[in-house]
């Protein structure tokens, strides 16, 4: 009879932390995340949109270390790829004045440190105003994000693993993107939604070779603010489950409408179109995450930007790409996931949510080449300037995520450039460590 008693505890235990076990599964999967977002929108900056009051305020932040000994040659002039230190706080301010019509602004502070011991502050005002007419047609105007590749709408830290954001959607796709104009959004039908935005075109003058656009991508306010143009559209599919597909595209001047001198002492107007394209795939699951992305682009007449680049730059020209490529694949798993008991982290406090603690470990394979294809007469020129990524870039890394709000990160960068010979940029492995947030 003893025995028996005994028996009956045992089972009574197993049955009980099973049935506790199988509670803490429900749990998880019926745990709604506190963060949905608005299309073209990352988590925080959604959050006027869903906020119970008609006001709401939000934001991100970031501290991250890079072990980095040299500014890569064709860096110089943008620090934020290629600093050592990086601290970015950025706060959203948005109210809904009727269920139509929001309005949301953003405030970001950054200060930047490289290896050679530069420093650089920046303080960013941008806003913009949503006209919710239908769910199938939305308005967006004023200075907001565009809606092409994946990043530059989901850029806050918490939203991808690494520290830093891939090259391919930083020098392509020079994430993070505003757009000055109007946008248009969204949904056809429950597999369909879309994009399509106008904004200011591209300063062609302050164009650099070894990142594409993106020193020609901020917004202006001057006389020349719409002296040129682009049109941006998106597409996604959702039809699938737990998958997106995406297709976005970019084409805007680049020419500024600036007046040139070509060999030929002829003054006349340049004239240069920048397209970008891209496509990625997307999956997630409860525990797992890939994504695979391709983007090119292409740019007109690449002589009258070396003129632009010149008349700006003291004589030195810039070689800029015809077309440049680039391409990531990336997969994540959560490691904790592999633990069925997880009664460690059964209490929740202020850092830990037991529904939402992850540690994903990933792992990212990318290449990019900034220069398939250019005018090699432009070498020829006694002051061209030219920066050549050919480059494979593997990333492994892993997070820590307490709660969906809070990321910290470490991740491994082995950094191979295929380019030789005199225009072709040093590359160096890179460790990097970061802490992420949002709320």
């Amino acid at each position: 009879m003893k025995n028996l008693y005994l028996l009956v505890i045992l089972f009574s235990l197993i049955s009980l932390n099973n049935a506790v076990y199988a509670q803490e599964v429900q749990e998880e999967e019926e745990h709604e995340t506190k963060f949905k977002q608005q299309p073209g929108l990352a988590k925080a900056a959604s959050k006027v949109f869903f906020s119970e009051k008609p006001w709401s305020v939000s934001g991100f932040g970031e501290i991250s270390m890079v072990n980095r000994n040299d500014v890569p040659l064709g860096m110089e002039d943008d620090i934020e790829l290629s600093y050592n230190n990086l601290y970015r706080f950025s706060t959203f301010f948005g109210y809904r004045f009727t269920d139509k019509i929001i309005w949301n602004s953003e405030v970001l502070v950054e200060y930047l440190m490289d290896p050679n011991g530069n420093s650089h502050f920046e303080f960013i005002l941008e806003a913009f105003m949503d006209f919710s007419i239908h769910k199938s047609f939305n308005v967006r105007t004023g200075l907001y994000p565009l809606s092409l590749g994946y990043i530059n709408n989901n850029d806050e830290p918490v939203m991808f693993g690494s520290v830093n954001r891939s090259d391919v959607e930083r020098i392509i796709i020079p994430s993070t993107w505003m757009g000055m104009g109007v946008s248009f959004y969204g949904i056809m039908s429950p597999s369909l939604n879309y994009t399509l935005g106008f904004s200011q075109g591209l300063d062609g003058s302050a164009f650099r070779s070894g990142t594409f656009v993106r020193s020609g991508r901020e917004p202006r306010f001057d006389g020349n603010a719409f002296t040129t143009f682009s049109v941006n559209p998106q597409i996604n599919y959702v039809g699938l489950k737990d998958w997106t597909f995406s297709g976005s595209a970019y084409i805007g001047q680049a020419g500024d409408n600036q007046e040139i001198t070509d060999s030929n002492n002829n003054v006349r107007r340049a004239e240069s179109v920048v397209q970008i394209y891209s496509a990625y795939a997307r999956y997630v699951q409860k525990n797992w995450e890939f994504i695979a992305l391709a983007t090119t682009g292409y740019m007109s007449n690449t002589a009258d930007i070396y003129q632009m680049t010149a008349q700006a730059n003291g004589g030195v020209g810039e070689v800029m790409a015809k077309q440049n490529i680039g391409y990531l694949v990336e997969g994540s798993f959560d490691l904790l996931s592999l633990f069925n008991n997880r009664n460690f982290l059964r209490k929740k406090n202020f850092m830990i949510d037991p529904h939402e603690v992850k540690v994903p470990f990933f792992v990212r394979y990318e290449y990019i080449d900034t220069h398939k294809n250019y005018n090699e007469k432009l070498l020829a020129e006694s002051n061209a300037n030219m920066v050549h990524f050919n480059s494979d870039i593997i990333t492994v890394g892993v997070n820590f995520k307490p709660r969906e709000e809070i990321a910290f990160k470490v991740d491994y960068q082995f950094r191979n450039n295929r380019a030789t010979g005199p225009y072709a940029a040093k590359e160096d492995n890179l460790l990097e460590l970061g802490i992420g947030f949002i709320f």
